[in-house]
């Protein structure tokens, strides 16, 4: 990461209230490890100068009411970007280098991040990566992945650009589908939430990527709405946390694209996603496949392997693999 500290665009502190405590003297921090009591966090050295200023509003806020809380709560400190001169004013028409770091306490308001030249949007209570310092490099890496495989592939068969398709699963607000979608002729994101899929469409339309389409997919039948060929086709998987299901990868298996790039922020969720794959037969190991009775549509080899450390003075990082069918 660029930034070992003052990386973290968002927060999220919390509180409990309990009855033998001051309202002056409730802890809002963080819990505890192997506690549960919440430590109190006056000031938080990974976040980024706008969200550390958001923390300290909000702690303000949430002391100055506190009783009205019955339980307790979670705070949002979201950093967000701005007209330089009208904090207010529309993004969509101004750009990336014109904008200024701000920050967002509403759940319910719209954030706008910037990677590079590209701008999203979505609500502050949605997901998005928490590094931006760190986001050039990591969508340019999937990129770059994606563009040299392109031209190898294309090189190999002696004809024009051998991926002409990219399917952008899991595709939240359309970060990597947007970054990418330059060296494809159409770009397909799919999702099971609409909230998600209305701000991709709109993010494209606001980068100028035409070739863009975020569909509301159906887990089971993710790839339905995939026209192309198997063999024209790159796929982009950044699950959550937790992987993804069997389901979801022997369909992705069944389908059979030529490249696969897997983003992972959690490791040990993709080295168990990718065991289910060699367990169907999917990748080749040592040019060695698992034994199955019924031989998978495509069967890969890992490439590359390129962790990113996305959360600095954590033990969690964000890990790439990149899967090439071996035919």
């Amino acid at each position: 990461s660029p930034l070992p500290f003052g990386y973290r665009t968002k927060l999220t502190p919390h509180f409990d209230i309990r009855k033998d405590t001051p309202p002056e003297q409730v802890a809002i921090g963080f819990g505890m490890a192997g506690q549960r009591r919440v430590l109190d966090i006056e000031d938080c050295m990974i976040g980024t100068d706008a969200v550390r200023s958001g923390t300290t509003k909000a702690r303000e806020v949430a002391r100055a009411k506190m009783d009205t809380y019955k339980r307790g709560a979670t705070l949002l400190v979201r950093e967000t970007n701005v007209p330089k001169d009208d904090p207010k004013g529309d993004v969509t028409t101004i750009p990336a280098s014109d904008l200024v770091k701000d920050f967002i306490l509403e759940p319910k308001a719209w954030v706008t991040d910037v990677v590079g030249s590209l701008k999203f949007r979505y609500p502050a209570s949605s997901f998005f990566q928490n590094n931006a310092s760190i986001l050039p490099a990591f969508t340019g890496y999937v990129r770059d992945e994606l563009s040299s495989w392109n031209q190898h592939l294309s090189a190999s068969e002696g004809g024009p650009r051998a991926l002409t398709h990219l399917v952008d699963a899991y595709c939240g607000s359309g970060l990597f589908g947007i970054a990418c979608h330059a060296d494809f002729e159409r770009v397909v994101g799919i999702e099971i939430s609409n909230e998600s899929i209305s701000c991709a469409n709109d993010n494209a339309k606001m980068n100028g990527a035409d070739n863009c389409d975020f569909l509301l997919g159906d887990a089971s039948k993710i790839f339905d709405k995939v026209a192309a060929s198997p063999r024209n086709t790159a796929v982009i998987i950044d699950p959550p946390r937790k992987g993804s299901n069997p389901d979801f990868l022997d369909q992705l298996i069944a389908y059979g694209p030529q490249v696969i790039v897997y983003i992972a922020c959690g490791v040990p969720a993709q080295a168990r996603d990718i065991n289910h794959m060699f367990s169907r037969g999917a990748i080749a190991v040592d040019g060695a496949t698992a034994p199955v009775e019924t031989n998978p549509a495509a069967v890969y080899r890992i490439t590359r392997i390129q962790p990113f450390d996305l959360f600095p003075q954590t033990f969690h990082v964000e890990n790439i693999v990149t899967l090439v069918r071996q035919d």
